[in-house]
């Protein structure tokens, strides 16, 4: 293929990457027929996303800024799960000093807290570091306090260490009046400057001693609890579908009862899986709400070994009316209307014989609580469809492999299981996890922050929308951080973007309803295009693994008027040094996004490693 010379103008905050001219014989002919590919559609939850309990996955997302705020302690991850061993928000100690102690007499929640005695000094110090702030954002302190001396008072502060060793105080509020019983303080605090290196002090003052519990600190303008940024970007990846739970369900025996009501006052609990002691400040609620504001369907995964009669609670609790028992508790929380909640999944990646007995009881109980729940199945398998396979709408492989041979064949033998079981043809499937590995622990794990690694995501949405005629539900995992395979990560300053956040952003962006037929895709490139209902526009994703630029030229017949390539839009390196580990930085946070890619008549240059959509309408 001969040499072609791309320029890279900047239009708005993005790039326009144009490609030259290519003769007809410089692009391989791609012909689109808007012959359905099948009966089926695309469902937009094909491009959904997962949130699991685990290591700070979901405290990045959320807008504490203290971790340990019920001084349970910190505990370090799993030995068997790592990436690099870099400290995360979770790793956040309080910083040790003579003046303050843990204290198990007469906690206000939990087994301890925090004893501060001002001694002869007059002055006791409880401080933790490693947040940020920015100058003129209001941050809202709370806590939870009792105290030996009605005299003693205290003030909360934050802070900043100069180069010369001086502490230069951003922000600070007073307390006092504290009593013998616990009591809730609030206070707001406007800073003055911005720092990453932000230190929370809270300082007790006079004779006696002070206790402190469930201490809080949260911008102002979060997003009931979430993040702003967070919930800005996830917004604009548009997930269908969000599922909660994973292996801190099964086998982590998790219980969603702890995480209901009142944020103080429930119990942090150590994740027996991943390691960490987790808050508990999101439970069932916060989810709920979380999935509202990104416009996305909550799908909950059901601890099986908590039982049906709980998964039964759980689902009153989100769907039933305020007359029934757990929906007037979810009334007394705070929430008047139902959730409303469909999608329901029974246990995780479980599918032993102790499964399978038990799956019909919990059919049973959940379909009692709300008889349009959605039931998805955990691992299926022959004697689980046979047994019960009537009750479920969903059966949920999980895809951990960048062998897309290995993942169709699961959706071959899975099509070919539901048709032949009795019983079971009305049956989905919902692939609840899915990424290139779920594995590869240590350095390798690096390999989810890369180029590459976004372009075999984008493969996998390819290979799930050829099969949508049976699948409904896909859920990447993860959202957040948890050691690299989050499309984004989150530090206490802001928020990255990975290449795989841009991947999923495409396809949700940009995705037609009806897959239609495609002809004739070059070597190293995976093409799917798909139509509007009334035949009016059509979308190509074309996928370059190719380390050098690949002309199509694009046929399309059937459309309603004719359609002609009409725009395109690109993930790839800006800089298009054609290196497959490729990664964006928080020193350089674009150097992988979606660009504007201008066709040339019915020609679209590819450009190397690369995913890119095609917009065809009317000429």
């Amino acid at each position: 293929m001969r040499k072609v010379t791309r320029r890279a103008a900047a239009v708005g905050c993005g790039i326009v990457i144009a490609a030259a001219a290519a003769t007809a014989a410089g692009g391989t002919d791609v012909k689109v027929d808007v012959k359905p590919l099948h009966e089926g559609r695309i469902n937009p939850m094909l491009f959904g996303s997962f949130v699991e309990l685990l290591d700070d996955l979901v405290h990045g997302m959320w807008a504490e800024m203290l971790n340990d705020r019920g001084f349970d302690g910190v505990i370090p991850q799993a030995k068997w799960c790592y990436y690099d061993g870099r400290p995360n928000f979770c790793d956040r100690e309080w910083e040790k000093d003579a003046s303050w102690t843990y204290d198990t007499d007469k906690p206000f929640n939990g087994e301890r807290s925090a004893k501060l005695t001002c001694g002869a000094a007059g002055r006791a110090m409880l401080a933790q570091g490693g947040t940020a702030v920015v100058k003129g954002a209001t941050y809202v302190f709370s806590g939870h306090f009792r105290g030996d001396n009605p005299g003693l008072k205290a003030r909360v502060a934050l802070r900043a260490l100069l180069p010369d060793g001086a502490w230069m105080e951003l922000a600070s509020a007073e307390l006092a009046a504290f009593s013998s019983e616990w009591k809730k303080y609030t206070a707001t605090l406007t800073s003055s400057g911005t720092t990453d290196r932000a230190v929370f002090a809270l300082e007790a003052l006079g004779g006696g001693s002070l206790w402190a519990d469930r201490l809080s600190l949260m911008p102002a303008d979060n997003r009931k609890g979430w993040r702003d940024d967070v919930v800005q970007a996830i917004t604009e990846m548009r997930p269908g579908v969000v599922r909660w739970g994973g292996s801190t369900c099964d086998p982590g025996a998790y219980r969603w009862k702890e995480a209901i009501g009142e944020r103080d006052r429930r119990r942090p609990f150590p994740n027996r899986v991943w390691g960490r002691i987790d808050s508990n400040d999101v439970g069932v609620d916060e989810f709920c709400q979380f999935c509202e504001m990104v416009k996305a369907q909550p799908l909950f995964c059901i601890s099986f070994s908590d039982g049906p009669q709980s998964a039964a609670d759980l689902i009153e609790y989100c769907n039933g009316p305020a007359g029934t028992e757990w929906g007037a508790k979810r009334v007394a929380n705070g929430r008047p209307e139902p959730y409303g909640v469909k999608y329901w999944q029974v246990g995780n990646e479980l599918g032993n014989e102790i499964y399978v007995k038990g799956c019909p009881a919990f059919c049973e109980a959940m379909k009692r609580a709300d008889p349009k729940a959605a039931l998805l199945a955990s691992f299926p398998s022959q004697a689980l469809l046979e047994k019960c396979g009537k009750d479920f709408a969903y059966i949920g492989p999980h895809h951990y492999t960048p062998d897309l041979a290995e993942c169709e064949s699961d959706f071959v033998k899975l099509t070919q299981m539901v048709k032949t079981i009795p019983g079971c043809a009305h049956i989905r499937i919902s692939v609840t996890e899915w990424n290139i590995t779920a594995g590869w622990w240590g350095i390798m794990r690096g390999k989810m922050l890369t180029l590459e690694s976004a372009l075999q995501n984008a493969r996998y949405l390819n290979l799930i929308m050829r099969y949508s005629n049976i699948a409904d539900i896909a859920c990447r995992s993860n959202m957040t951080n948890s050691m690299c395979s989050g499309v984004i990560e989150t530090g206490s300053s802001g928020l990255l973007k990975r290449p795989s956040y841009y991947a999923l952003r495409l396809y949700a962006e940009h995705a037609k309803p009806i897959p239609i037929h495609v002809e004739g895709a070059p070597e190293g490139v995976d093409i799917i295009a798909c139509v509007s209902d009334d035949r009016a526009a059509v979308c190509v994703f074309a996928v370059n693994m190719k380390d050098a630029p690949v002309a199509i030229s694009l046929s399309l017949t059937g459309t309603t008027p004719p359609c002609r390539p009409q725009a395109a839009y690109v993930l790839c390196d800006r800089l298009d040094r054609r290196q497959p580990d490729v990664q964006n930085h928080w020193t350089a946070p674009d150097r992988v996004g979606i660009f504007p890619l201008k066709p040339q008549g019915n020609t679209v240059e590819l450009p190397a490693f690369s995913a890119t959509a095609i917009e065809c309408g009317a000429r």
